[in-house]
C-alpha cells in the first residue's frame, strides 16, 4: 500500500477525503492530514510519503511547491478532488504513476528518477502527437510528474524533419521503441537553457518535435514568446549542427508554433 500525505486548508476537500472508505482498495493507506505548508514540511521530515495530495490557497500552494522543488523533486503531487468521484479518479492517476515508478526495472538499471523522466516524456509525446488532452488533464499530469515547465507561460513547439536518402532507414530510426533518436536529440540540444527547458520528442506516429517552455520560478516578469524564440533558434541551430557532426543526423526545422501557453496544445483550450 502506498503512503499518502493530504495537505489542505479547504473544508470541502477535507470532507471529501473523510468520506472515502476502504483506502486499501484504492491502493493507499489512510493518509496523514496536514493543513498548511508548515505542517506538510513537518510531516515529510518525520514520515515517508509516496505521494502528496495538495489543495491549498494559491499563495500557500506556491510556497509549498517552491520548497518541494528543492527538497522533494521526485515526490508526485496530486490535485485534491472536490467530490469523492473526483478524488478517486485523481488518486487512480497517482496510483498508476506510482506503479510505473516502483516497478522492478533492475535489469535495465533504471532508478526512480529515470522512470519519472521516462513517464514525463511519454506524457508530453501524447500531448504534442494527439492533442486530445484537456487542460485539466495537462495540469494534473504535469503536477504528478513534477514537470518543471510552467504551463501558463508562453512556449514554442518546433517540428523537425530528418533528411535522409534511405527512407527505410529513416522509418527504422523513427519507430525505435527504445527512443534512441529522442535520447540523441536530447544530448544535442535538450535540457535547461537561460531559464527555459528544451524537450525533444519523437512520437509513435513518427513526428519529431521540440517543446520549449519557461521553467517554473525562473520566468522574468517581461518574459515573452519572442524572448523564448530568440534563445531557442540559436540553441536549436547549434544543436542541429552538433547532431550532424557527432551523430550523423541531418535535421531541419519544418515548422514553428509560438503559443501563449502549453495549455494551447489542449483540445479544450479557449
Amino acid at each position: 500500500m502506498y503512503k499518502l500525505l493530504l495537505v489542505s486548508d479547504q473544508e470541502e476537500v477535507l470532507n471529501t477525503f473523510e468520506q472515502i472508505q476502504n483506502w486499501e482498495y484504492n491502493g493507499f493507506r489512510k493518509p496523514h492530514i496536514r493543513f498548511d505548508a508548515a505542517g506538510a514540511k513537518d510531516s515529510l521530515s518525520k514520515h515517508h510519503a509516496d505521494g502528496l495530495v495538495m489543495a491549498l490557497s494559491p499563495e500557500k500552494e506556491h510556497e509549498l511547491m517552491v520548497w518541494l522543488r528543492k527538497e522533494y523533486p521526485l515526490l508526485p503531487v496530486c490535485e485534491g478532488g472536490r467530490t469523492t468521484e473526483e478524488a478517486r479518479a485523481y488518486l487512480g492517476e497517482l496510483e498508476a504513476l506510482l506503479n510505473w515508478l516502483r516497478a522492478d526495472f533492475s535489469s535495465d538499471q533504471n532508478n526512480e528518477q529515470d522512470m519519472l523522466i521516462r513517464c514525463r516524456r511519454h506524457f508530453f509525446r501524447n500531448l504534442v502527437d494527439e492533442r486530445k488532452m484537456t487542460c485539466g488533464e495537462l495540469k494534473r499530469g504535469m503536477l504528478l510528474r513534477r514537470s518543471r515547465m510552467d504551463p501558463n507561460a508562453p512556449c514554442v513547439l518546433m517540428t523537425l524533419q530528418i533528411q535522409a536518402e534511405d527512407e527505410n532507414q529513416t522509418a527504422d530510426i523513427l519507430q525505435d521503441q527504445e527512443h534512441q533518436l529522442e535520447k540523441s536529440l536530447f544530448r544535442s540540444f535538450g535540457g535547461d537553457v537561460q531559464g527555459f527547458h528544451v524537450l525533444p520528442l519523437v512520437t509513435k506516429s513518427g513526428g519529431v518535435y521540440v517543446l520549449a517552455g519557461h521553467l517554473r520560478g525562473n520566468q522574468e516578469e517581461d518574459g515573452t514568446a519572442e524572448e523564448l524564440m530568440s534563445v531557442l533558434e540559436n540553441w536549436i541551430r547549434e544543436g542541429i549542427v552538433h547532431a550532424e557532426e557527432y551523430q550523423g543526423l541531418r535535421l531541419n526545422v519544418a515548422e514553428t508554433e509560438v503559443l501563449p501557453s502549453i495549455y494551447a496544445l489542449c483540445s479544450d483550450y479557449r
